[in-house]
């Protein structure tokens, strides 16, 4: 069952990855002002999340996706959590990365259990593997649009699945085929009951970050994929029949990648001349807030949506406020808010108060956020 798959270099693709590397080239190189380049991540990650859980039929929109994420507590209702879920699950995918920690079962299901979780949930949590038939089911017709894998095949496809994201010889791909065909693999499987679709494409976002086309934080594919679902479902299932033991166990990917390709080359290119517009030569050092840490740079961008829906200055936050939006424990939030005060990220609301109940952004740090909340929003694609 080992998985080897079978594509070509298309003069599609071929084309389209050039216009991706022409754009990186830009995109991760030219000089941005600090507060448009924040205010640009947390719109890419805005729409990312709009749009993944879109596709599985989330109608919230972009004020409703910022209340959801920098809510204090538990939300109420299954759309505000699935919003809040994706968007810790990009935060941690981040994390990952930074920590260097290498492909495996272990972080598909721990991405997975974050993705689908209820309530605030736990970060070491995994999630299982289906035990019953899980068929794609057409919402209109009732007919089936795919069946995946039995049950007793996905341990061992998914195994499979690991060993060839993990092998060496993969590494050799050029990162957005490796993004393409780990996406289209997984949702192949089908390896979970619920939650395979945005599973596949945070994925697909990890592999991308990983092989360096994170291009600044501003990449998002998703908002293509949710401006023609048809054209998105159309090449998933690359016209295999329905069973997935009828042809798609294993496939020519070449149709889904030229799709792929395509998608990202239209992303990018839209990327690089938005940064064109932007373009500041009089900033010539890296943004202050490379120097930081990922959950630091988490926490300007989770500021930037506070102060969005409060209209108001959203340097102020609690360690409630950390516990609720990283899944950590009281006493790890106090452990990472004495350590950013000696690192002076930040500081007591009040001075000289014995018990700190809130925190602000150190002034430096400050003075970018109110920055970015007075400018007016990134036109975005």
């Amino acid at each position: 069952m080992s998985f080897n798959p079978r594509f070509r270099y298309t003069e599609s693709i071929v084309r389209d990855f050039g216009l991706i590397e022409a754009a990186r080239a830009v995109v991760d190189v030219l000089p941005l002002p600090p507060d448009r380049v924040l205010r640009m991540r947390q719109e890419a990650r805005e729409r990312s999340t709009r749009s993944s859980t879109r596709i599985e039929g989330n109608t919230l929109e972009g004020a409703e996706i910022g209340r959801a994420v920098v809510a204090p507590g538990k939300v109420s209702n299954v759309m505000q959590q699935e919003v809040r879920n994706y968007w810790r699950a990009l935060e941690w995918i981040e994390e990952q990365i930074e920590a260097k920690r290498p492909e495996s079962e272990e972080f598909i299901r721990e991405l997975h259990a974050i993705i689908i979780v209820k309530g605030q949930g736990r970060r070491g949590q995994r999630s299982d593997y289906r035990r019953h038939e899980c068929p794609v089911v057409d919402t209109a017709t009732r007919s089936i649009d795919y069946g995946p894998p039995r049950p007793a095949d996905v341990p061992e496809l998914m195994k499979d699945l690991a060993a060839w994201w993990g092998n060496p010889a993969t590494a050799k791909l050029l990162g957005p085929v490796r993004a393409g065909l780990l996406a289209h693999r997984f949702v192949s499987i089908h390896p979970f009951s619920d939650g395979n679709g945005r599973t596949a494409r945070a994925l697909a976002t990890t592999e991308l970050w990983r092989s360096g086309y994170e291009m600044r934080g501003f990449l998002s594919i998703e908002e293509y994929y949710t401006a023609d679902l048809q054209a998105y479902y159309s090449s998933l299932q690359m016209g295999l029949p329905v069973d997935y033991y009828e042809g798609r166990h294993d496939p020519d990917h070449t149709r889904w990648l030229e799709y792929y390709f395509d998608t990202m080359a239209k992303a990018a290119d839209g990327l690089r001349e938005q940064a064109v517009t932007l373009y500041a030569p009089q900033v010539r050092e890296n943004p202050p807030w490379e120097r930081l840490r990922r959950v630091q740079q988490q926490i300007l961008t989770r500021l930037v949506m506070r102060g969005d829906q409060k209209k108001s200055d959203a340097t102020v936050f609690t360690p409630g406020d950390v516990v609720d939006w990283f899944g950590v424990s009281a006493n790890t939030a106090r452990d990472w808010l004495e350590k950013w005060m000696e690192e002076g990220f930040v500081c007591p609301e009040k001075a000289g108060v014995q018990r700190i109940r809130n925190y602000v952004l150190a002034p430096g740090w400050a003075e970018i956020m109110k920055s970015a909340l007075i400018n007016a929003p990134v036109k975005t694609t």
